[in-house]
C-alpha cells in the first residue's frame, strides 16, 4: 500500500480508493481481534490490581460468604503504601532528557533545542505524566504516554504530553521487546460522547462513527452489567441518552521498497517511488544524461482513525515513531504481557485479610460461646436466645432442665497454635515478595546508622531497577518525538524561555537554530531532591581540597544543584557572572571573597542533615542570613563590571 497513488484523478479511481479502504478496514480489524485477544487476561488481571490497590481485595464470591456467615471482611491495605513508596522515589530522582549533537559545531543549537524541551515539558507538565505512567507500570506491568500536538488551545500548536489509560491500549501480540521496541503496531479503543467525535470527524456520517466490533463484552468482566444496573448507566447502551461511542486509533509501520536517485551535480541521493524514478530516468535518458539510483527498503509509519469503517488515514504524526511511549514492567514469558509488581503481593495480601478476618471472628465467638441443649430445656427458645445473647439478662428454663444436665455451654474457640505466626508471616510476605523493605517505606522503628539505612534503601533500589530502566528508555522515545515536533512544527519563531549562562532569557525558535541529528541523553535532573542532596555534599566535602581550584564559571554550574532556594541561587548566578567579566584585579579579589563565601556557606550546611525537614526548617533562618552575608561580600569585593569599568 503506497502513501501517493500516481493514478489519483484517473477514470475509476474513486472505486479503487473506496476498495483500498475496505481492505484497509478489514486488515486492521484482523490485527485488532488477534491483538485484543491476546492480551484479555492480561486485561482482566489489570483491573484487579487497580481494584487492590483502591482496598477491594476482597472477590465477590468470598465477601458473600462472610457476610452470609456475619463476619466481618477486613481489609487492612498495605499495598498502597508499597506503591506509593515506589512513585515516590521516583519523583525524587527524575531524570533530563539533553541532546547532544551529531555534528560539530552545533554546541549552541544543542543547548537551544535542550532548554526549549525543558521549556516544552514544563509547560504540558510532562513530569507528572511520566510518573503516572510509570505508577501505572508498577501496577499492572504496563505504562503509556502520549505526545501529541493540541491545535484546539493554541493555533500554532500545543506541545502535550498526556498519560494513558493502559486499558485502552491494544499492543502488537508479537512483541517480546522491554517497552514493546520490536512492537509493528498499536492500538487504543477511546469511549468518548458522540458530540465530541462528530466534533473530530466532521464529515463522517453518525451511522459511521461508532466501532462497536472493538468492543469484546462478553470476555471483559469490566464491562458486564452488575444486578440492578442497566445498560444505560454504564454508558453501553448505545441507543440510550449516554451518546457514548468508540473510536479505534491505528499507529503502524509498513515496508516500502524506494528508489534513491543521484543528482549527478550535488552527488546528494534523493528518495524517489519506482514510478516518478522511471519517468526521471527516461527523460535524462532523452538528453544523453546518465543519472545512478539504488532500490532501498524503508519503513513508513502511518496512522488511521476507525469507528465502523475508516473516519481518517494519513501518515503518523510523530514521523518515523510511534507517538506513543510505552513502559513495560517484567515479563511473563509464557503469554506474552507483562506483570507489575502487584501480582506478588495479591496473595499474601489476601492470607493477611482472611486470616485477620478469621482471628476476629473467633474473638467475638469467645465472649459468648453458645449452648447445646435440648428442645424442651426451656418454655420460649426465641426468648431464650434473645436473652442469651444479652448481658445481664435473665434467661428461664423449665424446672430440672439445669439439673438434669439438659443443657451443656459449647466449648470456646481456641486459637490454633502458630495463627498469630502466620498472620504476620504474610504481611511480611507482602513487603518481601515486592522488594520494598522497611528503610524505604521510612517504617523503620529502630536505630540505626544513616550509611546502612542508606545503603539498605539502595538495595531496595536495585530490586526495583528494572522498573525505572523502562521509565529511562521510554523518556528517550519521548525525547525523540519530542526533538521530531521542535524540529517539524514548533520552529516557527515562537518564543520560549530559556535558562542558562547564569540568567533566563526568551529567544525565538527558528528553523536554521533547530534543525540537525542529535543523540538523546537521559540524566538526572537538577531540580530532583535526592539529587541535589548527593551532588551538593559530595561538592562540599572535597571543597577544602579543590577550593583553590574553583572559578566563578565553576560555581555558576554548580549553584543548580544547591539545596539553596531559587532566588539566592539566581541572586549568586548573576553577581558571579558579573564577577567573570571584571578586570583581573577585580577577578582576583572575587576569588578570595568567593572562596570565604563558599567556607561559610560549607560551615552552615557542614553537620545539616539534609534529610530531616524539621532540622531544615529551624536552621533556614541562620542558613539564609549566612548566603544572603556571603553575596553582600563577594559583591562589594567583585567590583563593577567591565561595561560599568568602561
Amino acid at each position: 500500500m503506497n502513501d501517493i497513488d500516481d493514478d489519483a484523478g484517473a477514470p475509476g479511481a474513486d472505486k479503487r480508493e473506496a476498495m483500498d479502504r475496505d481492505a484497509l478496514v478489514r486488515r486492521l480489524k484482523a490485527w485488532y481481534r488477534i491483538d485484543r485477544d491476546a492480551s484479555a487476561i492480561w486485561r482482566k488481571e489489570a483491573r484487579e490490581d487497580y481494584d487492590m490497590v483502591a482496598g477491594r481485595q476482597w472477590s465477590t464470591e468470598d465477601e458473600a460468604v462472610l457476610k452470609e456467615q456475619g463476619r466481618p471482611p477486613i481489609t487492612f491495605n498495605r499495598m498502597l503504601p508499597v506503591i506509593k513508596a515506589v512513585a515516590g522515589s521516583e519523583v525524587n530522582s527524575r531524570q533530563d532528557i539533553q541532546y547532544l549533537p551529531r555534528e560539530i559545531g552545533d554546541a549552541a543549537k544543542n543547548e537551544l533545542l535542550t532548554e526549549a524541551g525543558r521549556y516544552l515539558a514544563d509547560e504540558a507538565q510532562a513530569e507528572d505524566e511520566e510518573s503516572d505512567a510509570f505508577v501505572d507500570c508498577a501496577i499492572t506491568g504496563m505504562g503509556w504516554v502520549e505526545m501529541r500536538l493540541d491545535y484546539e488551545t493554541n493555533p500554532d500548536g500545543a506541545y502535550v504530553e498526556d498519560r494513558v489509560d493502559p486499558l485502552e491500549m491494544i499492543w502488537d501480540s508479537s512483541a517480546r521487546k522491554r517497552n514493546l521496541a520490536d512492537g509493528r503496531r498499536l492500538f487504543r479503543a477511546k469511549t468518548m460522547d458522540r458530540a465530541e467525535a462528530e466534533g473530530l470527524f466532521p464529515d463522517a456520517e453518525p451511522t459511521e462513527l461508532d466501532a462497536a466490533w472493538a468492543e469484546n463484552r462478553d470476555d471483559d468482566a469490566h464491562d458486564k452489567i452488575a444486578p440492578g444496573e442497566s445498560r444505560a448507566d454504564r454508558g453501553l447502551d448505545r441507543d440510550a441518552g449516554s451518546g457514548k461511542v468508540t473510536i479505534v486509533e491505528c499507529q503502524w509501520w509498513e515496508r516500502k521498497r524506494v528508489v534513491m536517485v543521484i543528482d549527478p551535480t550535488t552527488r546528494e541521493p534523493t528518495e524517489m517511488d519506482e514510478a516518478k524514478a522511471a519517468t526521471l530516468l527516461s527523460r535524462a535518458a532523452t538528453v544523453g544524461i546518465t543519472m545512478q539510483t539504488y532500490r532501498v527498503t524503508k519503513r513508513v509509519y502511518r496512522r488511521a482513525f476507525i469507528g465502523a469503517t475508516v473516519l481518517e488515514v494519513g501518515p503518523a504524526p510523530a514521523g518515523d515513531q510511534f507517538s506513543y511511549a510505552c513502559l513495560t514492567g517484567d515479563r511473563d514469558h509464557n503469554k506474552g504481557t507483562w506483570f507489575g509488581i502487584i501480582r506478588a503481593m495479591k496473595d499474601p495480601q489476601r492470607y493477611a485479610n482472611k486470616w485477620l478476618s478469621q482471628t476476629l471472628d473467633m474473638l467475638n465467638r469467645q465472649a459468648k460461646g453458645g449452648m447445646m441443649m435440648e428442645k424442651g430445656a426451656v418454655p420460649d427458645q426465641a426468648a431464650f436466645e434473645r436473652s442469651y445473647a444479652k448481658p445481664g439478662g435473665i434467661s428461664w428454663v423449665n424446672d430440672g432442665a439445669l439439673m438434669g444436665g439438659r443443657m451443656k455451654e459449647k466449648p470456646l474457640p481456641q486459637l490454633p497454635a502458630g495463627h498469630y505466626q502466620l498472620m504476620e508471616f504474610a504481611i511480611m510476605s507482602i513487603r518481601d515478595s515486592s522488594g520494598v523493605n522497611l528503610e524505604l517505606l521510612g517504617q523503620k522503628q529502630q536505630e540505626q546508622a544513616g550509611v546502612l539505612e542508606y545503603q539498605r534503601k539502595q538495595a531496595a533500589m536495585t530490586i526495583l531497577a528494572t522498573l525505572f530502566d523502562a521509565l529511562r528508555r521510554a523518556r528517550k522515545h519521548i525525547g525523540r518525538v519530542r526533538l521530531y515536533f521542535i524540529q517539524t512544527y514548533l520552529s516557527d519563531g515562537r518564543l520560549v524561555r530559556i535558562a542558562g549562562d547564569g540568567a533566563k532569557r526568551v529567544v525565538p525558535l527558528l528553523r536554521d537554530s533547530t534543525m540537525g541529528e542529535y543523540d538523546v541523553i537521559i540524566d538526572d535532573a537538577p531540580a530532583s531532591p535526592n539529587q541535589k542532596e548527593v551532588i551538593w555534599s559530595t561538592f562540599t566535602s572535597v571543597f577544602p581540597v579543590i577550593k583553590d581550584m574553583i572559578t566563578p564559571q565553576v560555581l555558576v554550574e554548580i549553584l543548580p544543584y544547591s539545596p539553596f532556594p531559587d532566588s539566592f541561587v539566581a541572586k549568586m548566578r548573576d553577581l558571579l557572572s558579573q564577577a567573570g567579566g571584571s578586570s583581573p584585579e577585580a577577578q582576583a579579589q572575587a576569588g578570595v571573597a568567593m572562596q570565604t563565601a563558599m567556607a561559610k556557606i560549607q560551615d552552615l550546611t557542614a553537620g545539616a542533615n539534609l534529610k530531616n525537614a524539621k532540622a531544615a526548617r529551624e536552621g533556614a533562618g541562620a542558613e539564609r542570613d549566612g548566603v544572603e552575608a556571603a553575596i553582600a561580600q563577594l559583591t562589594m569585593q567583585a567590583g563593577p563590571p567591565m561595561s560599568a569599568a568602561a
